[in-house]
């Protein structure tokens, strides 16, 4: 590739031609100081100056003492003895006490000892050690400060959102989290990327283990023995088990003919004798319980339908779908279930027919009940979140809860108990706020309130602790969030006063409910009084009664036109007048 270019031009156009040779060095000008122009002028010494535009900084390394502590106890019980002296014995103890009391050397150690005791002694007098100072001041409880912080975020690289979360049972617990998208796939599958993730608190950066469902995984509970062992419920209704030590792939899986028709929208772990049993509910209105040894049939199916005729059997046509569960130990033939249709059912096991298994109803919600927990003060009151609102029910009233919560501005997303206190719960919202409730300290508005994404979030599972709050979003984002002590461990008297306000609160329910059946019964008594009046008046004759009313009118007309001095004309003359006419 040629990339010269010629240039022509005249001679004459160049100029003079220069020729270059050595000359001898010569002064072309000199020009003198001017004197007068230096006298203003005055000669300054050398100045240094740096000028930079960041903040300098400096490094310094320190090399402090290592201070070695170790704990040691001793148990003290009694000294000095000689080895041939039973101490236990106090015969034989006094007699070798007489005994050194005579020795001469006995007394010149008392004597010798006497100076400091005089000192202590005089000392104590002084001062008196025990005296109670500001002893009167009135007594001011202590301020608790809440405080909630962020420790680290887990972040998933596709921004799926968060589907569940479960902690692992080890002394370090893991969280293990399903990622998943749970809207109905309208053009084609929405959840392209199946992995879930098993992240270490410690190490954030990275997930610790991963594995991989069939499916898309909705639901995932943790084998309160096997930190290893992890059951799943998938978007085909089927449910799954993982062991992370031999493979990242399902180990084992229901059939799809004996599965759920819809996801499974709830899963959980129940009590048996080796803790491989656990129940799963889906939006089809069926329960089914299941065994890890052998996933190829349920051990029990139970179908949610409470508006079943009764001598009929239960179909899955009327019943109601499942959109949570809570399983407590203390009661392992019983579990609440709360329904997309915002009921809360408390299912009994044991029930001889299916009324008696679906004991009690509970209208709780407008929407789906996204929550429900037991609480850990008593086992008769329980929580349920749905719609825009978090209340408190006796398992004794169903009418309406006993601590009805305040209508937030935002749908509130999951809410779970504190697993210390005994008066506090915690929510989360659609507007990324994590809410924390004392119903002791306050009713009405939260203790405190963190605002942690911009995202809606979706879940919120703490540890056993409760020192470790893991919340999940829209985006991927796992958030663990620690707590301050007073927001960790319980007061001395707040188990009392809880039980005393839900006792108090749930008398009230029981006089207002009372109260209501005496105003319906007198209601329907006062209808069946006035039906019965109704039959036993005579009937009226229709025609009768307008030929009265008529001649009453006439009546008070004809006077009213008396008095004013206008002859009154019969409607019988006034006719005759117009055929004349």
């Amino acid at each position: 590739m040629d990339l010269s270019r010629p240039y022509v031009n005249f001679r004459k156009q160049f100029g003079k031609q220069p020729r270059f040779c050595e000359v001898p060095v010569h002064l072309i000008d000199s020009i003198a100081p001017n004197k007068g122009e230096q006298r203003k002028y005055c000669l300054r010494n050398t100045v240094n100056q740096e000028v930079q535009t960041i903040i300098s900084k400096s490094e310094n390394e320190v090399n402090t003492h290592r201070i070695t502590s170790q704990e040691q106890g001793v148990n003290h019980v009694e000294g000095g003895w000689p080895k041939e002296i039973n101490f236990l014995d106090e015969e034989i103890t006094s007699r070798y006490r007489h005994r050194v009391e005579r020795e001469d050397t006995y007394v010149e150690v008392i004597l010798n000892q006497y100076e400091n005791f005089e000192h202590y002694l005089k000392q104590n007098n002084a001062i008196e050690m025990y005296e109670m100072f500001y002893k009167k001041m009135p007594h001011t409880q202590l301020i608790e400060k809440s405080a909630l912080r962020i420790n680290s975020l887990l972040r998933d690289t596709d921004n799926r959102p968060i589907a569940c979360i479960g902690w692992s049972c080890e002394d370090n617990p893991k969280i293990v989290v399903a990622y998943c998208n749970k809207k109905y796939p309208i053009r084609g599958p929405i959840n392209s990327n199946l992995s879930c993730y098993v992240w270490d608190v410690e190490y954030p950066r990275a997930p610790n283990d991963e594995f991989y469902p069939p499916s898309p995984c909705w639901e995932i509970a943790c084998s309160p023995i096997n930190p290893s062992v992890v059951v799943g419920g998938l978007e085909d209704g089927t449910v799954c088990i993982f062991d992370l030590r031999s493979n990242k792939n399902a180990d084992a899986k229901s059939p799809m003919h004996l599965a759920h028709r819809d996801p499974v929208s709830a899963l959980v772990y129940i009590q048996s004798r080796q803790n491989n049993e656990f129940f799963s509910g889906s939006t089809d209105g069926s329960c089914k319980w299941w065994d890890i040894r052998q996933l190829s049939n349920p051990t029990e199916t139970l179908i949610m339908s409470v508006n079943a005729v009764q001598g009929e059997q239960a179909t899955l046509a009327n019943s109601e779908g499942v959109y949570s569960l809570q399983y407590d130990r203390a009661f392992p033939t019983r579990f609440l279930c709360g329904t997309d249709t915002g009921l809360v059912i408390n299912v009994n096991r044991k029930g001889r027919t299916h009324r008696e298994m679906l004991s009690a109803v509970f209208h709780a919600h407008k929407g789906p009940v996204k929550a429900v927990h037991r609480s850990q003060c008593t086992s008769k009151m329980f929580l349920t979140c749905g719609d825009w609102t978090v209340h408190i029910w006796s398992e004794d009233i169903l009418s309406s809860p006993i601590v009805s919560g305040i209508p937030h501005r935002h749908q509130i997303t999951d809410a779970v108990w504190a697993p210390q206190r005994f008066s506090s719960f915690m929510t989360v919202s659609v507007d990324g706020k994590f809410r924390y409730w004392d119903i002791l300290r306050k009713y009405r508005e939260p203790v405190a309130v963190l605002p942690v994404s911009k995202n809606p979030l979706l879940k919120i599972k703490p540890n056993e602790e409760g020192r470790l709050i893991a919340i999940g979003d829209g985006k991927g984002m796992i958030y663990i969030l620690s707590l301050s002590e007073n927001l960790i461990i319980p007061g001395d008297r707040d188990r009392q006063l809880m039980t005393q306000t839900y006792d108090r609160e749930t008398r009230r329910e029981h006089i207002l409910e009372a109260r209501v059946k005496e105003i319906r019964v007198k209601l329907k008594s006062d209808d069946k009084a006035a039906q019965a009046a109704t039959k036993a008046s005579p009937a009226v004759d229709l025609e009768s009664l307008l030929k009265t009313t008529e001649e009453e009118y006439r009546r008070v007309v004809s006077e009213e036109l008396r008095r004013a001095g206008i002859t009154p004309v019969s409607s019988r003359g006034r006719g005759a007048e117009m055929r004349k006419r």
